[in-house]
């Protein structure tokens, strides 16, 4: 991971925690089972210290309820749809993705 792509994982961890309403010792114990321990590790994901590899940060999503895609999204705009087309039924998903089509096939020509 290059530091611009640890530091959108970072901020991104610690918005996705506060939306959850979880404190990083919280968030650690869903993790590890170790609440104590947990809570150093997500810190250090939160401060840049250490880097997630993609199985722990697949984990964070999870224990988050957000897509792994949100961690890693660049502009606040796509983390927002990211999170709003989760909440979406497979329809209404559907219909996003096939407006969202539409629109980009427009700008391109």
């Amino acid at each position: 991971m290059s530091d611009a792509t640890t530091a959108t994982f970072a901020k991104r961890l610690k918005q996705a925690r506060t939306l959850r309403g979880l404190s990083q010792r919280a968030l650690g114990g869903l993790v590890t089972g170790d609440k104590k321990s947990g809570s150093v590790r997500i810190n250090r994901y939160e401060q840049q210290v250490n880097r997630a590899d993609m199985d722990t940060a697949s984990e964070l999503a999870k224990a988050l309820n957000v897509p792994l895609a949100y961690l890693f999204a660049e502009d606040e705009d796509q983390a927002e749809l990211l999170l709003a087309f989760t909440q979406l039924s497979k329809a209404e998903r559907s219909k996003v993705l096939s407006l969202a089509k539409k629109m980009a096939g427009q700008r391109a020509k």
